[in-house]
């Protein structure tokens, strides 16, 4: 390695000329703005701002190993323009070196937007689709602060800020910070200076930040090593070495690097596969953690994270079946919009690799496997299956699937009765079990619970609550005495009731919401029925005791029977 010095202006040429790239291993742009603010605050303030790390090599090394390369990004846009864009694969300039960026990238990267491009993050309360939502932002100096002045009465000093442009306030002097590259020499600056007759310190203030971006040599700002002659796999394992003790980088990011590596369009294959599964119904929350985990258990590697867990001749297979793996996915995905699930109510994403290892061997998404996957889903997530030693359940619930034939069979909780996993722990639960979880107020339990005794709702179509048989606002204190409930104990035991599975049900959120306080006798001589509620139960809210006890027991007799108790 060779160390070596750099100015902010002749990086940011560099990268505006085409000679500095990104590789396929690193991840996109994600500081935010204040982090980008932060940064040229520490510029100004002289304070260090760490060590770059640069690959350089040549034109024809880059073609020889068919590396990836990606540019940075100049505009960044939250929603538009997020995501590096791809170098072409014949570089078009012509340079005797290159330099490719292993690590600096987000600095770098903060640089070029606040020097020579713009930000766009949206703003809270405003439409996603509207373009209202996403001001464009330049980086700004406010030249009246003074250079060793930390704190203000009202905390820490804001030297730089982003502003649209309609937004720069009036009480200091804001400097754009791009218009700096306006400048070649620094009599241009005094120029400025006494065209805009600045006081003493906004002039000591724009010299300053003028200075800091020409700096060359001993002075420049930017430092970094080079890696010289080494070809791309000698690159990554330095690469992975040196990130894997910092916080740039995660575990997941540099296991995803070793597959990409070499595979010309493996990262948006995968990237957009996420974003695909992401968009699904109500939304959900699938990671790379998640892709790379499913491709190993697909692929009948080990399912641990680590890197000897992608060794060349998976990470060929992964790549070769890549596109039934996404197929899998897609189809346990629409299953689960199809069941109501959501990022809001799944607790483990672990639990769903199984159901994409049925589907990958063949299984059917029939009505009968949708049926099979609400009760294994419900079963998986309130005994916290995948949330201990979730390498081990994996590994076990593949072997299981391994013994039968896929296509043969639907997908259910039968498939995995002779699995046992650490502690003992089954894919099966006894009634004692279920009964526990009618203490559970309404939340997530309950919905769970409600899915499997309403199978007859298409919970994915539409908005589904989880309605009050007797109305929340009836156990009010007051209209319980007025009912002649007067005892307080009994009172305050209903009033936690009520919140409970006995008394719930799923309703259509729009007939929810116009049921409102109707009372349990006015639904009912409006015409609409009650599941698991006997005809001869009163339905008056001082009757509550016997109506809870009868309902609550026709609901665990049909779970037991369900769940196969």
């Amino acid at each position: 390695m060779k160390y070596e010095n750099i100015s902010i202006k002749n990086a940011m040429k560099m990268i505006a000329q085409g000679q500095m790239y990104l590789p396929e291993i690193q991840r996109n742009f994600v500081w935010r703005e204040e982090q980008i603010e932060n940064l040229f605050d520490s510029i100004i303030m002289g304070y260090p701002i760490g060590t770059l790390l640069f690959w350089k090599t040549t034109k024809k090394a880059i073609s020889e190993s068919n590396l990836v390369l990606y540019e940075f990004i100049k505009d960044y846009h939250q929603r538009d323009c997020a995501e590096n864009k791809k170098a072409p694969e014949k570089l078009v300039t012509d340079f005797d070196n290159y330099y490719i960026v292993l690590d600096g990238q987000q600095r770098l990267s903060a640089l070029y937007i606040a020097l020579q491009g713009s930000i766009a993050f949206k703003i809270k309360k405003k439409w996603w689709n509207t373009n209202e939502a996403f001001p464009k932002k330049k980086l700004y100096f406010n030249l009246d602060s003074a250079a060793n002045q930390k704190q203000d009465d009202d905390g820490f000093v804001k030297r730089f800020w982003f502003f649209s442009a309609q937004d720069v306030p009036t009480d200091h002097v804001w400097f754009r910070v791009c218009d700096v590259l306006d400048f070649d020499t620094e009599y241009e600056v005094l120029q400025y200076i006494t065209a805009h007759n600045l006081n003493e310190q906004q002039s000591k203030n724009l010299l300053k930040l003028y200075k800091i971006y020409i700096a060359n040599g001993d002075e420049a700002i930017l430092n970094f090593y080079s890696i010289e002659e080494a070809d791309y796999d000698d690159v990554l394992n330095i690469f992975v070495r040196i990130n894997s003790s910092g916080t740039y980088l995660s575990k997941t990011d540099l296991l995803f690097s070793t597959i990409v590596s070499g595979w010309t369009d493996g990262r948006e294959k995968i990237e957009g596969l996420i974003r695909e599964l992401n968009n699904k119904g109500e939304k959900f929350n699938f990671s790379k953690d998640f892709i790379l985990r499913t491709c190993l258990v697909l692929t009948g590697a080990p399912v641990n994270l680590k890197i000897e867990s992608f060794k060349k001749d998976t990470v060929e297979v992964i790549r070769n079946e890549f596109d039934n793996i996404k197929s899998a996915l897609i189809k346990t995905v629409k299953m689960l919009v199809d069941l109501g699930f959501c990022q809001d109510n799944i607790s483990s994403y672990n639990a769903l690799i199984p159901v994409a290892y049925y589907m990958y061997k063949g299984g059917a998404d029939s009505e009968e496997t949708l049926n099979g996957l609400r009760k294994y889903l419900v079963v998986s997530f309130l005994k916290n299956i995948y949330g201990v030693a979730s390498n081990s359940a994996l590994s076990n619930t593949r072997a299981a699937l391994e013994k039968i034939k896929c296509a043969a069979m639907p997908f259910g909780l039968e498939l995995f009765k002779d699995v046992i996993l650490v502690g003992n722990r089954k894919f099966s639960m006894n009634r004692e079990e279920i009964e526990g979880y009618f203490w559970k107020e309404k939340g997530w339990c309950t919905f769970l619970l409600l899915t499997v005794l309403y199978p007859e709702k298409k919970l994915g179509h539409i908005e589904w609550h989880q309605d009050h048989v007797h109305p929340y606002a009836g156990f009010d204190t007051n209209k319980l005495k007025a009912a002649g409930i007067t005892d307080k104990k009994t009172i305050g035991d209903w009033q936690y009731r009520r919140n409970t599975l006995p008394n719930l049900q799923l309703l259509e959120g729009k007939e929810n919401e116009s049921k409102n306080k109707t009372t349990l006798i006015e639904w009912c001589n409006q015409g609409n029925r009650v599941a698991y509620l006997d005809d001869d139960v009163s339905k008056d809210i001082k009757d509550f005791e016997t109506f809870y006890e009868r309902r609550k027991q026709k609901m665990l007799d049909e779970l037991t029977r369900i769940l196969n108790v």
